[in-house]
């Protein structure tokens, strides 16, 4: 009983810590500022990742091990393998739209602030504190958490519901890659760059009008409920067959497969 009130007043406050954090994105101190070439934008995400950052090592959180540059190993170099492709489809797909140096220097600091600021919270903090329970939780809870607060987009008269879930599904499924990305590079660090690409398209994709009311209510219930499913079953397949070879060896199915397409030899044993 003591335990379930203590491991309820963890969840809670994490809660309460990912509002906080959401606070000082609307109301820290680059709304001071003019966002022209996205400054006051990246102001608040650097305050945000900064106090994360800060707070990480002040408490001691398990996720400590990240903070450091990534190993020099195979196994990293596949996961960035499999990173680079879902970033190069992000990139190509954005109209990468032509701007001034300014500018552009603006946006990409302001890519890298978001990483920073969600990466500092998210994997740094949430996932730290909830490592205690098991790796598997941690990862999912710190994932879920990190999609909820992506509900904030939607709040007032921009709600959709379909929309929201959408995006709540579709970032639910990028935290668990990219806890995995995290946890086999032995770095928090390539995970805030691989963010920062992944949302290439915020500042070099059309601006896009913002939904006013509820835009998807003809979208029949199981079209609107299956359709994030795919790419969170691929982002945790992926995340699955990462851990796994961060353990050693590979799942049955991977081994049958890169046999059968020559990639390796029957005899050098790939299954742990």
């Amino acid at each position: 009983m003591v335990a379930g009130m203590r491991n309820l007043r963890l969840v809670l406050s994490l809660v309460g810590i990912s509002i906080f954090a959401l606070l000082i994105l609307d109301f820290g101190p680059g709304n001071w500022l003019s966002d022209l070439n996205f400054v006051g934008g990246s102001l608040n995400y650097l305050v945000m990742g900064l106090i994360f950052f800060i707070t990480v090592y002040f408490v001691g959180s398990e996720s400590l091990e990240y903070f450091r540059l990534p190993r020099f190993h195979f196994k990293t170099a596949l996961a960035l393998l499999i990173a680079s492709v879902f970033v190069i489809n992000e990139i190509s797909n954005s109209d990468n739209l032509s701007s001034s140096a300014w500018r552009t220097t603006g946006g990409i600091i302001y890519l890298l602030a978001i990483g920073f600021g969600e990466e500092m919270l998210s994997r740094g903090f949430v996932f730290g504190a909830l490592h205690k329970f098991g790796l598997w939780r941690a990862i999912f809870g710190s994932s879920f958490l990190f999609g909820l607060m992506h509900l904030n987009l939607y709040v007032g008269k921009y709600w959709d519901p379909w929309a929201a879930y959408w995006h709540v599904m579709d970032t639910f499924g990028f935290g668990i890659f990219v806890c995995a990305l995290m946890i086999v590079t032995r770095s928090i660090w390539v995970v805030v760059i691989y963010h920062a690409l992944k949302d290439w398209g915020v500042v070099f994709d059309k601006a896009q009008e913002p939904l006013v009311g509820r835009q998807d209510w003809d979208v029949s219930f199981w079209g609107g409920i299956s359709s994030p499913l795919f790419g969170l079953a691929l982002s945790i397949g992926f995340a699955a067959l990462l851990l796994r070879l961060d353990r050693g060896g590979v799942p049955r199915w991977a081994a049958r497969l890169a046999i059968k397409w020559k990639l390796v030899k029957p005899e050098l044993g790939l299954v742990a």
